[in-house]
């Protein structure tokens, strides 16, 4: 009988380190792709020198930004969700309660004495059954001060 109880708690105890590890690689999974996200959307940025750069009537920024989440697989959110509040930013993309199918990431505009910089929020998504939705972790990032905001494309 003692034999039994040895191997049921020596069962549990490997069970729980399991659960801890899987639990740990889901998360650095998750954190990598808010990660690489985050980085895609601050190069996009860094690369037009803003945000709303418009080519031809349509804003390439957005365009490209979308083009590279598909890529990458990032989640897309069909119910409402909220941008975190940035003392002294202006929310340029993800505007309070947005019910339509877009990326779940924030960007917003913050200014200062050299010019201005973007900050770049991005989630962390885990996809479990009744508590993935309540399951999101911001990842945030800023773009390097952008001087020159002259810059034409419709070259």
């Amino acid at each position: 009988m003692r034999e039994a109880i040895g191997n049921t708690f020596i069962v549990n105890l490997l069970l729980i380190f399991l659960g801890v590890m899987s639990a740990l690689l889901i998360g650095s999974i998750s954190y990598s792709k808010a990660f690489k996200v985050k980085n895609r959307i601050i190069y996009t940025i860094q690369k037009y020198g803003g945000w709303d750069i418009e080519v031809n009537g349509s804003n390439v920024v957005q365009a490209e930004i979308e083009a590279s989440l598909k890529d990458i697989g990032y989640h897309l959110v069909l119910a409402n969700y909220d941008c975190p509040n940035r003392e002294g930013g202006t929310l340029l993309y993800g505007e309070p309660g947005t019910s339509k199918l877009t990326y779940h990431y924030c960007v917003y505009e913050f200014n200062n004495e050299k010019g201005h910089y973007f900050g770049v929020v991005s989630f962390m998504h885990f996809d479990i059954p009744l508590i993935g939705s309540y399951l999101q972790f911001p990842v945030y990032g800023e773009t390097k001060s952008i001087y020159n905001v002259e810059i034409n494309y419709n070259n």
